[in-house]
């Protein structure tokens, strides 16, 4: 009995893991190992005969080995990411037309992405959509989107963070003199907002992969293709 079982015990030893793949280098030599991760041209190995872990270029195998990797990656890939923003004033412009004084004010987004895993990742798109909030004076402006974009990341390191800077964001600002009024009944002072921000992010498969927005209504109109727009609207009230 103790021989049967001691026979077990050796097979069980020398037959490889399962999820062990062969790999052979560009110079011939064969290494069995288990892939625990890969991004970025970098492949974390386990390598079968001792356990040890180590990373390596992907490009030090075969084409066939590279596809391998690359295929376990597209496979095996896991994201978790963190979001905070700043916002920050660029540049204003004022003017002045009979009683009204108009200011526009330049304003971005500023993104940081945090990837809360220890491996990197890389190859991903990040679409964002920024909001202008409309205000006729009376504080209860609707949230529409004012301009929309596309950043491409090379690769976030591990427990790093990657920066997306959106494009600029104009915001519409009258105050009208005393003494006067808009024929519509429109404020005598009138002031946009930022409105909000939501984004998607995809990987190399436009496959989307997390999606963040600072009010989860706004996912709603965060949808399609970004592309640069906005109304750029200023009331065409006439004051008396």
């Amino acid at each position: 009995m103790k021989t049967h079982i001691l026979a077990s015990l050796c097979l069980l030893a020398v037959v490889p893991a399962l999820s062990a793949h062969e790999f052979t280098d560009l110079q011939g030599r064969k290494l069995e190992a288990e892939i625990l991760a890969a991004s970025g041209g970098q492949v974390m190995l386990k390598r079968a005969s001792d356990g040890r872990s180590f990373n390596v270029a992907a490009t030090s195998f075969t084409p066939a080995d590279q596809k391998f990797i690359s295929d376990w990656a597209d496979a095996n890939t896991k994201y978790s990411f963190e979001v905070t923003y700043t916002k920050k004033k660029l540049k204003e412009t004022s003017t002045k037309r009979g009683p009204v004084t108009y200011e526009d004010e330049t304003w971005n987004y500023k993104i940081n992405i945090r990837n809360r895993l220890p491996t990197a990742v890389g190859d991903l798109r990040v679409d964002y959509w920024c909001f202008r909030r409309e205000d006729s004076g009376k504080g209860k402006g609707t949230s529409r989107v004012e301009t929309s974009g596309s950043s491409k990341i090379a690769t976030v390191a591990g427990s790093g963070t990657a920066t997306v800077d959106t494009v600029e964001i104009i915001l519409h600002k009258q105050e009208l003199a005393g003494g006067y009024y808009f024929t519509n009944g429109d404020s005598p002072i009138q002031s946009d907002g930022m409105g909000g921000l939501a984004l998607r992010i995809f990987d190399k498969n436009d496959r989307e992969v997390y999606k963040w927005a600072t009010k989860d209504d706004l996912f709603a109109a965060a949808v399609g293709k970004p592309q640069a727009n906005g109304s750029r609207s200023q009331s065409n009230a006439s004051p008396k």
